[in-house]
Parts: C-alpha cells; structure tokens; sequence
C-alpha cells in the first residue's frame, strides 16, 4: 500500500494492521528496513495483521505523517537534514498522542549519540551497521511479537 492511499484514509475508514513509520534519508538503508519488515510480516504475522510501512526522509515530514495517522513503531536515523532524529524525539515525546508510541534510533552515532537519545526516550539504539536479525528482534519485540 502507497503511502499516498494511506494518507488519502481517513481514520474511521482505515484498516486494522500495524502501521510502522521510517525515518531516513538513506535510500539504501529505507530498502533493507523494508525488507527486514517484509520478512517479518510473512514470518511472523502469517498474513494475519496486515503491516504497512510508511517511509519520511525528515523528522518534519514525519511529524505530519504521525500526526494523521495511528503507528505502532517508529524506526528513526538520528542525523538527518530539516529536523533531526533528536529532534523529532523531542517532539514526540512532548506531544501527548505520540508520546507512547515505541522508537527505535538506528545511528552511526558514538556513545553521545547514545546517551542523548535515551535521555530524550528512545525505546532502544541500534549502532550502524546493524545486522538483519538485530532489527527484526528490536522490531518484534517492541510490537510484542515475542
């Protein structure tokens, strides 16, 4: 499903399904994300709960994407252009109805990076590169799936 039919739904009409945001600006990496959650959606869902992915190549635009839709998962680059990772977690957090939706920041960030994204609420850092399985576990176990 295109991201365009999904923001054309309303959400009295949208489907039941988990509904997974990415942030990044990497084309390369949005690509093996998706995979990672194509698999797992095969995997693990059975085709049961349909699972949508959703992509922003900014925190601004994914601000307005989380603002008109319901996302279970938030998978987030923390050094992008416009509005940062870290900034974006900052809002989330600050806005009551995103602030309890689970993010996952994928950073080639040191122990800064690290610290500062914790400190700001991210659920779990992954360091890049990561591993295929890292980030289906992280996935599944922050959409309880384990």
């Amino acid at each position: 499903m295109s991201t365009e039919q999904i923001q054309s739904d309303t959400v009295a009409t949208r489907p039941p399904g988990v509904r997974v945001l990415i942030v990044e600006d990497n084309p390369h990496i949005i690509e093996m994300y998706s995979y990672v959650l194509k698999k797992l959606a095969a995997s693990d869902f059975k085709g049961g709960t349909p699972l949508e992915v959703h992509f922003a190549a900014d925190g601004h635009a994914a601000l307005n994407m989380l603002v008109d839709g319901n996302f279970a998962l938030v998978m987030t680059d923390l050094y992008m252009p416009v509005l940062d990772g870290f900034q974006l977690l900052e809002k989330m957090r600050a806005t009551p109805a995103l602030a309890n939706i689970p993010v996952v920041a994928i950073s080639a960030g040191g122990t800064d990076a690290r610290e500062k994204a914790m400190k700001l609420g991210v659920n779990v850092f992954l360091k890049k590169p990561v591993r295929f399985a890292e980030v289906m576990d992280t996935v599944k176990q922050l959409l309880r799936l384990k």
